[in-house]
């Protein structure tokens, strides 16, 4: 009994005070599919050899989570690298934990198991809070208290979801870090786009990167924001889904932009507006 205490005292973590099942069952790896809210893209090949090498010797130590999607058939919740591993590894069997979860919370599990192991680079995290908030329509707030983040962890993180496809992709394969993303997500695309070759080719560090744009903004005649104003910028950009700004001319007059980077996005501002 306290070996299965020690194994599921990480997802005990994980799921807060839900009641998880108290004993583990070995299933037939053949009769579990990948999770379709698994946020993780990226997947480190070398990472799951290592992983299958260590379940070779010691099998696997921690159950993985699943929910049953049919008749004798389970998708995984939590622990998709392990399930990898396991085949690698010629396992015909994994120990798991079957617990009955809605759509919403197998992507809030999942969401928060690889947070909490630091699995995911920033555009997978980005993109999974954006899913929970496209498909279940849930706020920042709500998916702050759901994963136990600051709510402006969640704005800043799917704010660098308004960059181009290019500097998303430099991100995901690290080429970029966080605080690369952050700062190029406030410029407009073809300067952050070249500021990104020059991060890359340089390898600049995100102090390095900023005192690039120090000259920039001294020349500019462009009246400097106050941070009321970039705060809002922020919210909006993270609540729309879409790089946004705001520029006063006068204290009554001024005009907010919405940045696009494809017609298809263009075409989704355009609905997104007229369901206003």
């Amino acid at each position: 009994m306290s070996d299965n205490k020690s194994l599921n005292r990480g997802l005990d973590a994980l799921l807060g005070d839900q009641k998880l099942p108290t004993t583990t069952k070995e299933i037939d790896l053949e009769k579990i599919t990948a999770g379709r809210f698994q946020p993780r893209q990226e997947f480190d090949d070398t990472k799951i050899q290592e992983l299958a090498d260590s379940i070779k010797k010691h099998g696997v130590l921690s159950p993985i989570l699943v929910r049953e999607i049919g008749l004798d058939k389970f998708e995984v919740i939590a622990g998709e690298r392990r399930v990898r591993a396991s085949k690698i590894a010629g396992l015909k069997t994994i120990p798991s934990l079957v617990n009955q979860k809605e759509d919403q919370e197998a992507l809030e599990a999942a969401l928060i198991e690889n947070l909490q192991r630091e699995d995911l680079n920033p555009v997978e995290e980005a993109r999974g809070y954006d899913r929970l908030k496209r498909e279940f329509d849930l706020t920042q707030d709500e998916i702050a208290k759901a994963t136990g983040k600051a709510r402006s962890t969640i704005a800043n993180s799917m704010r660098i979801l308004s960059l181009s496809s290019k500097i998303l992709d430099m991100i995901s394969q690290g080429v970029l870090e966080k605080g690369h993303a952050k700062i190029l997500s406030g410029l407009e695309t073809t300067k952050a786009e070249q500021l990104a070759e020059a991060i890359s080719q340089k390898k600049l560090t995100v102090r390095q990167a900023e005192a690039l744009l120090k000259p920039a903004k001294k020349t500019t005649k462009t009246k400097e924001k106050d941070r009321d104003t970039l705060n809002i910028e922020d919210e909006i950009s993270g609540n729309f889904g879409h790089k946004t700004e705001i520029e006063t001319k006068t204290t009554k007059t001024g005009k907010v932009s919405i940045f696009y980077h494809s017609p298809d996005e263009l075409e989704t501002i355009i609905q997104k507006l007229l369901k206003l």
